[in-house]
């Protein structure tokens, strides 16, 4: 039978194989910098519930996606300069100015999506909370 690559080229791992091992480990390897992000964007307390509420065209209540954090721009703004000189020194400083830079762009990403494809199940179609509703002050 002749289907897919061999696994093996005798005793030793064949071209296929090594590949998928290092698939697997880039793989492995971009999830514990993952982690290691997170866990940086908590300590400095930057994190916060995620929100956004898109009004697409001919549609009477926007879409609110919900569940996911997002950096909270405001604490981002208001860090002080030991804490935004150890995020730029260990990388985190780049992909926070692209999350934050993604954020404003999502806008146009999601109308066109939800022409496309179904909603998916994290959004709502109904208003948001107040920020009572939250437990936060209005």
């Amino acid at each position: 039978m002749d289907e897919g690559e061999p696994l093996f080229n005798g005793d030793e791992p064949s071209d296929a194989t090594k590949a998928i091992l290092q698939f697997c480990e880039q793989f492995e390897q971009a999830g514990q910098r993952t982690q290691a992000f997170m866990a940086e964007l908590t300590e400095a307390g930057l994190l916060m519930d995620g929100e956004v509420a898109i009004q697409p065209e001919g549609a009477e209540q926007p879409f609110v996606y919900r569940g996911f954090q997002m950096v909270d721009e405001e604490k981002f703004q208001n860090l002080r300069g030991d804490e935004l000189r150890k995020l730029n020194q260990n990388g985190a400083l780049s992909l926070i100015m692209a999350h934050l830079f993604s954020l404003s762009v999502i806008e146009r990403f999601l109308p066109a999506r939800s022409r496309r494809a179904p909603v998916p199940s994290i959004c709502a179609s109904r208003p948001s909370p107040t920020p009572e509703a939250r437990g936060q002050a209005p």
